[in-house]
């Protein structure tokens, strides 16, 4: 039927000839919804991805190589079938989606979030925890997320929150505002990776039942005591059953979702004790288990970090010389991938060993990325850098050094020569507390200014906040969450802060040619925001969501509200 209408008009004709042409008409009427209906079954026979989908009236930020603005979007089989073109026979047989003017994006990729061991928070993880800046906001968000929690169970919210958010109170909330909320469960809200926490009352008892010191005013004292947070910590994860870690995976990759986000790359975790604990030999697990069962809303890609003290030529057993010899770059799919080694490696990566892992990654064509925050890392890691390139060309393996807050643009060109980059994130948007300082960082105008290329993140979620708004206003505004320009004269446009947290993190894991923009042929990762990205007040941009997130054309989050599914 193709959106015709059938309208039945009065006769004017004699009496029995019109009775005939009612006839008639009543029998073209039933034979063409006869015809509809056998359509419409065929066409629930089809499997989905066979149904293109068209989104029209849109405003449209395709980020090709022209910076085009287009209004309509054709999706068939996951990848992106046109772009401003409804004349083909796909579009007029497509399932329509009326964007209604709204802006969207391509799919947001961090480059450098520590995402699976995000995923395995025990309890019910709270991450609209980043959205509060009061503390009765906190509080209203515990109270709402009580409402979709089973009763007696524990709500949570660790890592990738400051008290410095709480803009004019800088503090923790009391056990007492924490039980005026949630009253049939037990709450724990831990700082970074060694706390301090805070619990309410019902939550004291549990956690003082299981060995853990609770002070009468709900905290935990920070550290690695054996009933300290980082003991409390491993308590809650120690009640986590594999039901539970399939279910906070999937709810950390939907709320991911609902902020834009449809790829990552992890960047695994350190064996220490305390929320930054990453166990290689089992951590793995849920995710795989949700990638075999097709159930991933995310594409993820792997990068595997090792602790070794030494390393051989590469027939040595250290850690990462097992894992490039017995391992596979690239091994995988588009939706979970192997993207390479790092952050970190080697335990002191300035010294010969570090080199040694350079010089093996680059004789076996694997991606590498480092820590390398302060300048004499930056000097030792390009020095590293170059001497495996004398070994086996990297240009094309897409090595980054990540998070450079003081990189030089002598580093830059020298990264800028061998095909190297960076990787940036908002460290400083909540310095640890002390936002009133002016330290800022990375130099991003430099940086863009130089042509290098540059993945965008946050290193979420245990100092960091994971939402990717964030970092595109501080990268935006040089400003932190208090409003005070840290890296005033640093600043870049907002276009040039969305291509660094698209095709830019795409560049990073070798997948610039699937995603990252919106061009024809490429997947059909996108989504569609809450407002125009482009006028929103400079402040309003941390306040962004996605009120339509798809991944390869099909839809993995939708805002009711928005009418759009």
């Amino acid at each position: 039927m193709n959106g015709e209408t059938i309208r039945l008009r009065p006769s004017r004709q004699p009496p029995n000839q019109g009775i005939r042409v009612i006839t008639t008409t009543i029998r073209a009427a039933l034979i063409v919804i006869f015809s509809f209906c056998l359509i419409a079954k065929a066409m629930a026979q089809v499997p989905r991805e066979d149904l293109p989908l068209l989104l029209t009236n849109g405003n449209i930020l395709t980020l090709d190589g022209e910076n085009s603005v287009a209004s309509s979007l054709l999706i068939y089989r996951e990848r992106i079938a046109a772009v401003d073109d409804e004349s083909s026979d796909l579009a007029a047989s497509a399932r329509v989606i009326d964007l209604d003017g709204r802006t969207v994006i391509p799919g947001l990729m961090d480059s450098h979030m520590h995402f699976i061991r995000g995923t395995l928070r025990p309890g019910y993880d709270m991450r609209t925890i980043e959205f509060a800046s009061s503390i009765s906001q906190l509080v209203e968000a515990i109270d709402e997320r009580s409402k979709s929690v089973p009763e007696g169970e524990f709500i949570t919210g660790i890592g990738g929150w400051d008290p410095v958010q709480f803009l004019g109170e800088n503090r923790f909330p009391t056990r007492q505002e924490l039980d005026s909320v949630a009253t049939d469960h037990p709450v724990y809200i831990h700082l970074r990776a060694n706390g301090p926490g805070v619990t309410n009352s019902l939550g004291k008892t549990l956690l003082e039942a299981g060995g853990i010191d609770v002070a009468d005013n709900g905290m935990v004292a920070m550290g690695g005591g054996p009933t300290n947070a980082i003991a409390a910590f491993t308590y809650l994860k120690s009640l986590q059953t594999d039901a539970d870690r399939v279910r906070g995976t999937i709810e950390f990759m939907r709320h991911a979702n609902s902020l834009g986000l449809t790829a990552v790359r992890d960047q695994g975790g350190t064996p220490r004790p305390g929320a930054q604990l990453f166990q290689p030999y089992k951590d793995y697990e849920t995710l795989l288990k949700l990638w075999r069962d097709d159930d991933l809303t995310m594409r993820v890609r792997l990068m595997f970090m090792s602790s070794d003290d030494e390393v051989g030529d590469g027939t040595g057993n250290s850690g990462a010389e097992q894992r490039m010899r017995n391992a596979f770059m690239g091994f995988g799919d588009d939706m979970l991938r192997v993207a390479g080694i790092g952050e970190n490696i080697v335990t002191d990566s300035r010294g010969p060993a570090f080199v040694s892992v350079a010089k093996i990654a680059a004789q076996r064509g694997w991606s590498l990325e480092q820590h390398s925050s302060q300048p004499a890392e930056n000097t030792a890691h390009i020095a590293a850098f170059e001497t495996a390139n004398e070994v086996a060309s990297i240009a094309d393996l897409r090595w980054t050094l990540t998070h450079v807050q003081q990189i030089t643009p002598e580093i830059v060109q020298r990264l800028k020569t061998l095909g190297a980059g960076v990787t940036v994130q908002d460290h400083r948007y909540y310095n640890r507390g002390n936002v009133e300082n002016n330290q800022g960082g990375p130099p991003l105008r430099m940086l863009v200014d130089a042509g290098i290329p540059i993945g965008g993140g946050t290193d979420s979620t245990n100092a960091q906040p994971m939402n990717p708004w964030y970092s595109i206003y501080y990268m935006v505004s040089g400003k932190n969450v208090g409003g005070y320009p840290v890296n005033a004269g640093q600043e870049i446009t907002r276009l040039e802060a969305l291509k660094i947290y698209t095709l830019g993190s795409a560049w990073v894991s070798r997948d610039d040619d699937a995603f990252g923009s919106i061009e024809v042929g490429k997947f059909a990762d996108l989504a569609v925001l809450s407002d125009n990205y482009l006028t929103v007040s400079e402040s309003d941009i941390r306040g962004l969501l996605s009120v339509l997130t798809l991944l390869g054309g099909e839809i993995v989050y939708s805002d009711p509200a928005a009418g759009l599914d």
